[in-house]
């Protein structure tokens, strides 16, 4: 259940039923990871097979002084609590995903085979489970490969669905939306320009290539 971490369950948004649903078990695991992130691709993806979203919550490198480890903590997206805007004039959606989810899981590197462990801290959630995950932003963000991929097909003038329909071939579990790939692309264009205008990177792409005398 838990280890180090205190559970709180009082629902941290207005409607939301609080709950607890202990997924210790799929989590808990004798297996070795041969690099940190094999061990955050693992957790994640039986995550996603348990509809929640696992993130980075800590990364520590181990220092000179005794007893320290080089470790990763992960959580769920909702462990936290909400902070308002500090903006007083702005007005801002008061609706968080945050409801201070106990759960966390510890990544270790082994002092002996260099492999990483994974350790269950707390498997709690104090929320109830996502009904879909197919619009999540967190899970459908490009891989630098499939960035790679975006950029060459954007430069060759491919429509954003092809684009798509590229990406979820190449990875069938992909949550990728249309949406993603529009701004992606823009993204890209962005990086494209610098800090120049659209104009001004037209007139640099027309003298570069011999359209302005």
């Amino acid at each position: 259940m838990c280890d180090d971490v205190e559970p709180n369950f009082d629902a941290m948004n207005d409607g939301v039923e609080p709950v607890m649903i202990d997924l210790t078990d799929v989590f808990t695991t004798g297996m070795m990871f041969d690099t940190r992130d094999e061990l955050l691709k693992w957790a994640r993806n039986v995550g996603r097979e348990n509809e929640i979203v696992v993130v980075i919550f800590r990364s520590e490198t181990a220092t000179t002084r005794p007893r320290t480890k080089t470790k990763l903590i992960l959580s769920c997206e909702r462990s936290g609590k909400y902070r308002p805007w500090k903006n007083p004039n702005l007005t801002r959606s008061t609706w968080t995903r945050k409801c201070d989810c106990p759960f966390r899981l510890r990544g270790t590197r082994s002092n002996v085979d260099d492999g990483w462990y994974l350790h269950v801290i707390c498997g709690l959630h104090n929320h109830k489970l996502a009904k879909k995950l197919i619009d999540h932003s967190f899970l459908g963000r490009l891989s630098q490969d499939e960035k790679n991929v975006l950029g060459d097909m954007t430069k060759n003038f491919v429509k954003p669905k092809d684009i798509l329909m590229t990406l979820s071939d190449h990875n069938i579990e992909s949550l990728t939306t249309i949406k993603q790939v529009y701004n992606a692309r823009q993204a890209y264009r962005s990086s494209l320009r610098d800090n120049r205008t659209e104009i001004q990177h037209l007139l640099t792409l027309m003298e570069r290539d011999k359209y302005v005398h």
